[in-house]
């Protein structure tokens, strides 16, 4: 019996170990999503967050990525819940902010520490096209794998920037811790 419970603890450490360094290796394989896809999955991806899908405006700060502003401008008025998405602006960094935005999208890696201060210190969800950011601190990113889009979700992140999420995102991401 003793020998059986020492078994399954060593089976279920290897287990844990494997866990906990699958999402950075599966993450490595994640591909950028073009940004037309990172748009349309944003957009349903947002309304998931109770913290801004239950009516009034979001908007969206753009750090680095001008295509994805793009295509994120020509869905403004698109609903997220009860929400209405009503702006979407473009900045060098979060310095470059006037007010707070709901979202900030990073599409440049070497602003990670600067949007990470802003999002944890304002309880602002992050977002990301780079994969390889959301196990960096990032909270959510599109990716594409074997030709699929690819939601990451980095739990930590989302208690650091507050984010109540409703827990059907967990059926369609990759979390990270």
């Amino acid at each position: 019996m003793i020998q059986r419970l020492q078994q399954a603890a060593v089976i279920t450490c290897v287990v844990s170990m494997f866990f906990a360094f699958a999402p950075p290796m599966y993450a490595a394989n994640i591909k950028a999503a073009p940004p037309q896809i990172q748009a349309a999955l944003f957009v349903k991806l947002l309304s998931f967050h109770n913290g801004i899908n239950g009516g009034g405006d979001i908007s969206v700060h753009v750090i680095g990525a001008p295509d994805f502003a793009a295509e994120m401008t020509k869905i403004i008025g698109v609903k997220i819940g009860q929400s209405t998405l009503t702006a979407i602006n473009e900045g060098e960094d979060s310095d470059s902010l006037t007010e707070k935005p709901s979202a900030i999208y990073i599409g440049d890696a070497s602003k990670l520490d600067d949007v990470i201060r802003y999002t944890r210190a304002n309880k602002v969800l992050s977002m990301t096209g780079i994969p390889e950011l959301v196990s960096a601190g990032i909270t959510l990113g599109i990716g594409v794998s074997g030709g699929k889009p690819r939601v990451l979700l980095n739990i930590s992140s989302s208690k650091d920037e507050d984010i109540d999420w409703n827990h059907a995102i967990l059926k369609v991401s990759t979390t990270f811790e």
